[in-house]
């Protein structure tokens, strides 16, 4: 019988050995009709990725959940709709990814969170 806290070190085993360095933002996560598409399981990256960057923060926020964060500046992406999300590993491969209702980047900071649980 394996015990809770020996499932959670073999978890937070392979969270480690599969760390998150950057997050990915595209505009492919809905149709023509904005409506939400489903990510495809075994998808390799993003429908129409726009940009890759290094995580502005990650923090633990439980024993089984990790949140990164991709901050946005003022000046950046103007008049861009961002519908899609990747978290990406430090070897460039893409660990999860959501889509979303198209937000559009104006004028104003934008900062995008996802929380990781495994």
């Amino acid at each position: 019988t394996v015990q809770n806290g020996g499932v959670r070190k073999r978890l937070e085993d392979l969270c480690a050995s599969r760390r998150i360095t950057h997050i990915a933002l595209g505009n492919g996560g809905v149709n023509e009709n904005g409506e939400v598409l489903e990510p495809i399981p075994d998808a390799a990256g993003l429908n129409n990725e726009v940009i890759r960057r290094q995580c502005t923060s990650s923090r633990k926020v439980s024993d089984t959940a990790y949140e990164y964060t991709l901050r946005l500046e003022n000046n950046e992406f103007i008049g861009t709709y961002f519908s899609e999300i990747a978290l990406v590993d430090e070897d460039g491969d893409v660990a999860a990814i959501s889509n979303f209702l198209a937000k559009g980047k104006d004028e104003t900071e934008v900062t995008f969170s996802v929380e990781d649980s495994y």
